[in-house]
């Protein structure tokens, strides 16, 4: 009981840690809040009268982890977050061995093979699932949706704002998304008043093309958010 509260807790705490520099942090940290309140719950249960049963954390991460990694892959594929997956696969990957493992001396040969081939497998889609989410990365796709975000509730500066987030939005093979970036950040710092800084992302945008290679949609919707904001702001004073 005690190496599966130590798993969870352990396991959860660090993706709470990770998931704080992901483009969207909330995924990830709900997730790692349910785990935590459950280790935490395993904890108090040891001191219960009443015994807990050792399948009780196994069922729960198993099926805890099976379905973070089947949330944690729509999170991916929509460019939102990486790091869901790789974690709920480690519990998925502890759930399936510790069950394989519990009747082992039992199993035929032919159930033995089985069970190897099924805990390989599950290995080797957590290799996979690691290399994707924690090898490659953000993308720069994800930074520019939470920065279109953060402008859209005004929040323009410091370490989780629009121009932080918009800053890391590049691509190698994708030289729209670059344009996209320079484009907003453009509007932005005319929006802040810092013409120097709107002069450099101009100069670099000219380098790809100019703002006729960008989306009229998306100067569309940078400039709609910076007219709200700027409204909201006369108001309040």
């Amino acid at each position: 009981m005690w190496g599966w509260i130590a798993f969870l807790g352990g396991t959860s705490a660090l993706l709470l840690w990770m998931s704080r520099a992901q483009p969207f942090p909330e995924i990830g940290s709900r997730w790692a809040w349910v785990m935590l309140c459950f280790a935490g719950v395993l904890t108090m249960s040891t001191n219960s009268p009443r015994i807990t049963s050792e399948e009780t954390p196994v069922v729960f991460a198993g099926c805890m982890g099976a379905l973070g990694v089947m949330i944690g892959a729509i999170h991916d594929r929509r460019n939102q977050d990486v790091i869901l997956a790789p974690f709920a696969g480690m519990w998925f990957v502890a759930a399936t061995v510790s069950i394989l493992t519990e009747g082992w001396s039992g199993y035929s040969t032919t159930e033995q093979w089985f069970g190897f081939f099924v805990a390989t497998t599950v290995v080797l889609l957590e290799l996979f699932l690691f290399w994707k989410g924690l090898v490659i990365g953000v993308q720069g796709r994800s930074w520019s949706q939470a920065a279109l975000r953060q402008l859209d509730r005004g929040l323009i500066d410091g370490e989780r704002g629009a121009i932080s987030m918009f800053e890391k939005s590049w691509s190698v093979d994708e030289s729209w998304l670059d344009a996209m970036s320079h484009s907003a950040l453009i509007r932005i710092h005319e929006y802040n008043g810092n013409q120097s800084a709107a002069q450099k992302h101009r100069n670099q945008l000219e380098r790809l093309g100019g703002e006729n290679i960008v989306e009229g949609a998306w100067l569309s919707k940078i400039d709609a958010c910076l007219t709200r904001l700027g409204k909201r702001d006369s108001e309040e004073e």
